[in-house]
């Protein structure tokens, strides 16, 4: 077995909780609640920021032509996809597109873009690109979720997200998702046992964050949420 699809694998459980969390579910019935929605926006486009940081780091550790031109090319991929892609969505949402990059970086965002952006320092590709490409991996398969379930259509708010993820950029033999696991396995296969027990540890980490992310968009989680429940003693399900 190879050390992706050891990943792949071990990652099953965190994508079925991903497949059936609330938000996911009202995506698939079309019953996405608006303000669910533009909290969403708000902080992926954060994390984005945080990604953009990461593919950065991808292309100035890489020590091949060939792998520099990969993750460049996905970075310019990024760019461009994230601003349309959101533009789209706040657009279906009835969002001003002007005030969404505006947003502040809510808890469980914060907590994610420092667990991608941790393993920078390292200089090593494979603890830099396998948290990364957990969460790539997992919108892909989430994405092929929604897409074959033939429930989510266009007058659905979050159809341009299903949408963009079925395309062979992403997905597909070809996707960019393969094609970062085939980098994960040659990288993998000078790592020390240790190495690979922390990246897979980060991989899971990252499928374990998302479910968290989608679960603070369903419930608005924000820094005056926790500040109370520590403070004020109001308790809550904050996480």
């Amino acid at each position: 077995m190879s050390f992706s699809q050891e990943l792949i694998e071990a990652g099953q459980p965190y994508l079925i909780a991903n497949q059936q969390h609330p938000f996911i579910q009202s995506v698939l019935h079309n019953q996405v609640d608006a303000k669910a929605l533009a909290y969403y926006i708000q902080q992926d486009l954060q994390y984005a920021n945080a990604e953009t940081i990461v593919q950065t780091a991808l292309v100035a550790n890489s020590e091949t032509v060939a792998d520099q031109q990969l993750f460049a090319d996905q970075l310019s991929r990024h760019l461009k996809s994230v601003s349309a892609l959101f533009q789209q969505l706040s657009q279906n949402n009835h969002n001003d597109w002007s005030q969404q990059q505006k947003a502040t970086v809510q808890p469980v965002t914060f907590l994610y873009r420092q667990h991608i952006l941790s393993p920078l320092p390292s200089a090593n590709l494979l603890a830099i690109l396998t948290p990364f490409e957990a969460g790539i991996w997992l919108y892909v398969e989430l994405g092929k979720f929604l897409s074959q379930s033939d429930q989510v259509r266009q007058d659905n708010p979050f159809y341009p997200w299903v949408d963009d993820l079925q395309h062979g950029e992403f997905a597909g033999e070809d996707g960019i998702s393969n094609q970062f696991m085939a980098v994960i396995d040659r990288e993998a296969a000078k790592a020390s046992d240790q190495q690979l027990a922390v990246a897979k540890e980060a991989f899971l980490r990252s499928s374990l964050f998302e479910w968290y992310f989608w679960d603070a968009a369903f419930k608005q989680i924000t820094w005056e949420n926790w500040t109370a429940s520590a403070l004020d003693g109001q308790a809550g399900d904050l996480l």
